[in-house]
C-alpha cells in the first residue's frame, strides 16, 4: 500500500513540479489580468512652501481614493508608494484650503507609467485639505534630560542631570515655537547603575513639524553612594 502511494507521489517528480508551477503561473496571470476597483490610500505631502513660512496644526496626512484597473497594475501602484504633493509655492500667511479631485490624484499621484492603465474614479475622504500657514521663526530652547529607573541599591543621583548642549535651536511656526518652554530628551535608563553615566540621545520633537539643531544631546548623570548612618543616627 505504502509503495503504491509513494509511486503516485514521487514518480516523475520533476514533471509534476513543473506542471504545478505552470498551473500556478497560468492561474496567477488569469487572476491578476482581471479588472477591479480598490480603495487606495495615498500620502499627502506639502511642497513649495517658502523658507520664511511654516505650517501649524494638523492637516490630513493621507487621502483615500477609488482606483480602477487590472489587479497587476493596482499591485504595481501599491509597490510604487504614490504620494500626492500639494503646491504651496504661492501661499502666504493665513488659512490655506484646497479641494482634491479625482483628476488631481490621477495627474499628480499616479506614476506616469500607470496613468494609461489605471483610472481614479473618486476621492472618498478627505476631499478638502486645510493648512494653517504662519511666519517661520527660530529661537534657543532649553533641553531637559529625562531620566527613568532607579540606580543600584545604596546609590542615588547626585545633583541635576545635565544636557550638552544645554539648549537647541528650534525653528517652526511662530505660534508653535512661542508656546514651547523646554524640550525633553529620550529617556535615559539608570536602572541598576553605580557610576557616572553619559548617553547620546535624541531631543524629542514635540510638537511635530519643528526643526531642531542639533537633534541629539549628551546627557550626563552623576551617581554617588548614599551616606550610611549607625543606629544612633551618627
Amino acid at each position: 500500500m505504502w509503495s503504491r502511494i509513494r509511486s503516485i507521489l514521487f514518480e516523475n517528480i520533476g514533471l509534476k513540479i513543473a506542471s504545478l508551477v505552470l498551473a500556478l503561473l497560468i492561474y496567477g496571470h488569469v487572476v491578476t489580468d482581471q479588472e477591479r476597483e480598490e480603495t487606495v490610500t495615498i500620502p499627502v505631502r506639502l511642497a513649495g512652501l517658502a523658507d520664511s513660512l511654516a505650517t501649524s496644526g494638523d492637516y490630513p496626512q493621507r487621502i483615500n481614493a477609488r482606483v480602477r484597473g487590472k489587479w497587476r497594475d493596482l499591485i504595481r501602484l501599491s509597490l510604487s508608494h504614490p504620494g500626492l504633493p500639494l503646491d504651496l509655492a504661492a501661499v502666504s500667511s493665513g488659512q490655506f484650503r484646497t479641494m482634491i479631485t479625482a483628476e488631481d490624484v490621477q495627474r499628480r499621484a499616479i506614476p506616469a507609467e500607470l496613468t494609461k492603465v489605471l483610472t481614479v474614479n473618486e476621492v472618498l475622504d478627505p476631499r478638502t485639505v486645510d493648512v494653517r500657514v504662519e511666519p517661520r521663526v527660530e529661537r534657543e530652547i532649553r533641553v531637559v534630560p529625562r531620566i527613568v529607573g532607579e540606580p543600584a541599591a545604596g546609590y542615588r543621583v547626585s545633583g541635576t542631570p545635565e544636557a550638552a548642549p544645554e539648549s537647541v535651536r528650534v525653528a517652526g511656526a511662530a505660534s508653535v515655537v512661542a508656546g514651547i518652554d523646554s524640550l525633553s530628551t529620550l529617556a535615559v535608563d539608570i536602572t541598576g547603575e553605580r557610576a557616572r553615566i553619559q548617553r547620546q540621545v535624541d531631543v524629542v520633537q514635540e510638537p511635530e513639524g519643528l526643526t531642531i539643531e542639533p537633534g541629539r544631546c549628551l546627557v550626563t548623570v552623576t551617581l554617588e553612594r548614599e551616606e550610611s548612618h549607625g543606629a544612633d543616627g551618627r
